[in-house]
């Protein structure tokens, strides 16, 4: 009777021990989840971050300011939630804080502001921006964190600013073209500019207007290079073919 009491406290043991043991692992998995979530969370609100110091020459709205400090708090929120972080409650009032403040005082910049910088990288890095901020902005939107009319007025912001920046591009290698007289090249460029500049719906949009007229005004310098060239040809084809026809006629010598 002894053993069989010995043998169930034994197998007992065992059976807390497996249950300790599988608690232990579930816990201690939770905890990877949480860390690792804290961690994209914490990573999240590093880019965002980044992206506030990076928008200087872009022209933003107040909505599209409000939706990326938002997006901060929000995330800050989070993390407090996975690890009771109470630490977070000062950061997360003052964000508070100062989205009011943006909401009360922020003036948004119109796109006839924008001024594309000359330098390729920094180019290059502006479109970059424009990339990120294009996904947070459709991030935030899947949250159900943004109007959608904020969303669809923010997306076609930076659709246009990206048109802006293939149309001063495209502009500039046909001007690369024309120096390098590869006419073809260069024709090829400008009109697929106007044609794109054509298409944007932005009556009275100053950098469209400007654009327009300097693409226009190269094509037309093109087409008259073109047809004073065949003039010239012309006229010397004819030149050629009158001296021609006056050695044929002219008295034959007699020797």
């Amino acid at each position: 009777m002894s053993l069989t009491i010995i043998l169930i406290a034994v197998a007992a043991l065992i059976i807390i021990l497996i249950v300790f043991t599988v608690m232990q692992q579930q816990k201690r998995a939770v905890q990877l989840e949480q860390r690792a979530e804290v961690s994209r969370l914490t990573v999240s609100i590093d880019e965002t971050e980044d992206l506030l110091s990076r928008i200087a020459n872009i022209p933003i709205t107040k909505s599209l300011m409000m939706v990326l400090h938002n997006r901060i708090m929000e995330t800050q929120k989070s993390i407090k939630s996975i690890n009771g972080d109470n630490s977070l409650t000062p950061m997360i009032n003052d964000r508070a804080n100062l989205i009011q403040q943006i909401a009360k005082t922020f003036q948004s910049k119109g796109l006839d502001t924008f001024r594309l910088p000359n330098d390729d990288r920094e180019v290059l890095q502006m479109v970059q921006v424009l990339k990120k901020l294009k996904g947070t902005i459709n991030a935030e939107h899947k949250r159900g964190r943004t109007n959608p009319q904020v969303y669809t007025n923010e997306i076609k912001r930076i659709d246009l600013l990206q048109i802006r920046i293939n149309i001063n591009s495209i502009i500039k290698r046909a001007k690369i073209a024309v120096e390098a007289k590869q006419t073809g090249s260069a024709r090829t460029y400008l009109e697929k500019a106007i044609k794109t500049l054509k298409a944007i719906n932005s009556e009275g949009d100053v950098f469209v207007g400007e654009r327009l007229s300097e693409a226009t005004k190269m094509l037309q310098s093109l087409d008259q290079v073109r047809i004073d060239r065949q003039e010239r040809e012309k006229k010397a084809q004819d030149d050629k073919s009158s001296t021609d026809l006056d050695m044929l006629f002219q008295p034959k010598k007699k020797w």
